[in-house]
């Protein structure tokens, strides 16, 4: 997911977090309304710009040295470790219409993944289907 997904899913302490550091090379998110409202060219101009100046930095001034300009667009591996208790609660939690469309995605592959591996325990679940629209009055 992207950094600013992370930064809210990282909160869930009941779950063990392997993070890959922040880097460049995973590439970014747009973000739905970038694209709806007719940006997504200039939006992608000013992302490959970021990153071309981020590996110029990491070659010249030291490998880390680019992180700094990264947007929170920009994608982040971590791998979240956790019970049937932790993933129903971030499953529910985050895949709500109020929450930020990365971690929602997340959210509900945590949901499709417990639904595939243990049909029966699935049924528990009262996520939100991030495939639907998002009635923005019920946000």
């Amino acid at each position: 997911m992207d950094v600013g997904g992370f930064r809210d899913m990282h909160r869930h302490r009941r779950c063990t977090q392997i993070e890959q550091g922040l880097t460049h090379e995973h590439g970014y998110d747009t973000p739905p309304d970038i694209r709806d409202a007719g940006h997504e060219p200039r939006y992608q101009a000013a992302m490959e710009k970021v990153t071309g100046i981020c590996r110029e930095l990491s070659g010249s001034a030291g490998p880390h040295a680019g992180l700094y300009l990264l947007p929170m667009a920009f994608r982040k591996r971590t791998m979240f470790k956790m019970d049937f208790a932790a993933a129903l609660y971030i499953a529910e939690l985050r895949s709500g219409a109020a929450g930020h469309f990365s971690y929602r995605k997340v959210a509900y592959a945590i949901y499709e993944e417990v639904a595939r591996k243990h049909p029966a325990l699935a049924r528990y679940f009262r996520v939100s289907d991030v495939r639907e629209p998002v009635d923005l009055l019920k946000r």
